[in-house]
């Protein structure tokens, strides 16, 4: 995955400098919006990702990002993030904004993801619309984009707004992938909020069951 992250953050560069050292916090507005950690809707919380061994195939398949990618498709993600900012999300069920989302992504695969990459991680874009986005790249059943989805919510536990954390850590309790499992051991170390904390600890558990099945 190193020479993965090493091509994503390069063609990432021409948006901004990377994000480094420790996450700033704003725990107060955080908790009045808190997600639970885990979706109402059963329907959500039983998305089924692909077997491994699809997956692990589709890791060696997919590939560079596409570039360039084209100024319609920037624009036309921007402009339905943009225009989601005033729109009320309920945890667990479809928006207008997810289905666009799940859409564009399924018909665009990682050169979408790219774009909105640079939304989320430079913070570009409204923390809850953010927050949204990374709740339902987690959920969504799409083996192609897979991977980019993966190191996006794993990035994502490093932005600098609470909110946007607290999203990447519920994308990676739906995707349940122990390769996420050394992302969330920094982040914790480096977590201000007790809150996002002990729900970065609980997902790490998770993430350490699951692993701890695989290898016996």
């Amino acid at each position: 995955m190193i020479e993965y992250d090493r091509t994503i953050m390069t063609s990432l560069s021409k948006f901004g400098s990377s994000i480094m050292g420790t996450a700033e916090t704003n725990c107060e507005s955080w908790k009045h919006k808190k997600t639970s950690l885990y979706p109402k809707s059963s329907e959500t919380r039983d998305a089924k990702i692909e077997p491994k061994k699809a997956l692990r195939q589709n890791r060696l398949e997919s590939s560079t990002i596409k570039q360039p990618y084209s100024k319609e498709l920037s624009e036309e993600i921007y402009s339905f993030f943009k225009a989601s900012e005033e729109q009320n999300f309920e945890d667990g069920m479809e928006s207008e904004f997810s289905k666009k989302l799940t859409s564009t992504i399924e018909e665009y695969g990682d050169e979408a993801i790219e774009i909105i990459t640079c939304l989320i991680i430079y913070e570009k874009t409204d923390a809850e619309v953010a927050t949204e986005a990374l709740r339902w790249l987690g959920c969504m059943d799409h083996a192609p984009s897979y991977r980019f989805r993966l190191w996006l919510l794993e990035r994502s536990l490093n932005c600098s707004q609470a909110r946007i954390r607290d999203g990447a850590i519920l994308g990676l309790s739906y995707l349940n992938d122990p390769h996420a499992i050394s992302y969330l051991k920094l982040a914790i170390g480096l977590e201000k909020c007790t809150e996002l904390r002990e729900d970065m600890e609980q997902v790490l558990e998770q993430l350490e069951s699951i692993n701890q099945c695989h290898s016996s």
